[in-house]
């Protein structure tokens, strides 16, 4: 599996600072809703930690919720928050200078802090970031899909995450690598667990979303119409999810890596709206293709792959946006400072179709621009 995202620091490989110092801001979603934001720190005392093997602890999670709001608060929210401990972090991780990452911290989004939610109804979408990701590398998506008209929420899948942040400034290292060479069943021990781990999580927050009755934004959240989303091992937490959670209506996956989802779900299938976003290959890796085709041949709904030629795995986060020296260094050659943003319309348009019954050709962005071969059933 290509090792996932670190999503604006893999730019960083770059030589000299002065050439990064340049990045974009987040795009001004086409929505009509304001975008509020808020976050929480959840425990699932029902939970074993299962990352900790050495002491008895419960599952705790952070969760960012983006949702429309009724006015602006005071203050937008960062696209990096604890800059200290994430450039640190992040800087140890690629082994390069923090002064390097240090102009992410500057990027701005357009999600305002604690902004006074619509008192109206919108389906739920639960993101799921990848191994080595965080819960806010797709925020192109999130943003586009809160402006019209969404409430999303994205834990970090703490030790799975590349580096976990409570709001008491707390942090937990990312501890999900497996050393190259580790037999099948080595895999297995290690990964199934996991991503039931990290799919149990899902599951979670729709569970504790529905306890929160004094939460202001609870009574804006159509509970009858819940989507998910995710990029790498989160497409394959998407897919877990959806065949072990039946409150889960419509299911997308970005460059999803398959290879970890047992065969029983493969050669069943699920049976909600299903659609796949990603490269055209996985290179050596063909089994993870292999186990897609597959899968699609087994789904019993709406099911769509489009596979777009010319594009990388971190090219379905939100990483082509920031920086045109970036993007030429470690994006595919067909990829432009657009990509993100186009893949955001398919993916509002998937959503409003399963979750809201809205019709309209929403591959349009990605087929009229990108060479991208397409299945449907």
């Amino acid at each position: 599996m290509k090792k996932l995202l670190l999503l604006i620091p893999t730019m960083l490989l770059i030589n000299s600072c002065a050439l990064i110092l340049n990045f974009n801001d987040l795009p001004t979603p086409k929505g009509n809703y304001i975008i509020g934001t808020n976050l929480f720190d959840w425990e699932d005392k029902f939970r074993d930690e299962w990352f900790t093997k050495d002491k008895i602890d419960t599952r705790k999670i952070p969760v960012q919720i983006w949702y429309p709001a009724s006015e602006k608060s005071d203050s937008l929210y960062p696209y990096m928050d604890y800059p200290n401990i994430r450039i640190n972090s992040i800087s140890e991780a690629i082994d390069k200078p923090k002064g390097f990452v240090k102009p992410a911290s500057d990027v701005e989004g357009n999600s305002y802090y604690k902004a006074k939610p619509i008192n109206k109804k919108f389906p739920l979408i639960i993101f799921s970031h990848g191994l080595g990701g965080y819960k806010t590398q797709n925020s192109i998506a999130i943003e586009a899909l809160v402006s019209n008209g969404y409430i999303v929420i994205a834990p970090d899948h703490t030790y799975d995450a590349n580096v976990t942040i409570f709001n008491d400034g707390t942090s937990i290292d990312f501890d999900s690598e497996l050393p190259p060479g580790v037999s099948e069943k080595e895999f297995w021990s290690v990964r199934l667990p996991q991503i039931n781990t990290r799919s149990s999580d899902i599951s979670f927050v729709i569970d504790k979303l529905q306890t929160m009755k004094d939460y202001e934004v609870y009574s804006s959240i159509d509970f009858n119409n819940i989507g998910v989303f995710g990029h790498s091992f989160g497409g394959a937490t998407s897919v877990v999810s959806s065949w072990n959670d039946t409150r889960i209506s419509a299911c997308l996956n970005l460059d999803g890596w398959f290879v970890p989802i047992v065969d029983e779900i493969i050669n069943t299938g699920i049976k909600i709206p299903f659609c796949y976003i990603g490269q055209e290959s996985w290179g050596k890796d063909t089994l993870n293709y292999d186990k897609l085709d597959k899968f699609y041949s087994n789904c019993s709904s709406d099911i769509y792959l489009l596979k777009i030629k010319g594009t990388e795995h971190n090219d379905f986060a939100d990483l082509p946006h920031f920086s045109n020296i970036g993007r030429m260094i470690t994006s595919g050659k067909n990829v432009d400072k657009e990509f993100a943003k186009r893949i955001s319309y398919s993916i509002v348009g998937f959503f409003d179709e399963y979750l809201k019954g809205t019709n309209y050709n929403w591959t349009e962005e990605i087929i009229n621009n990108y060479e991208t071969s397409i299945k449907f059933k």
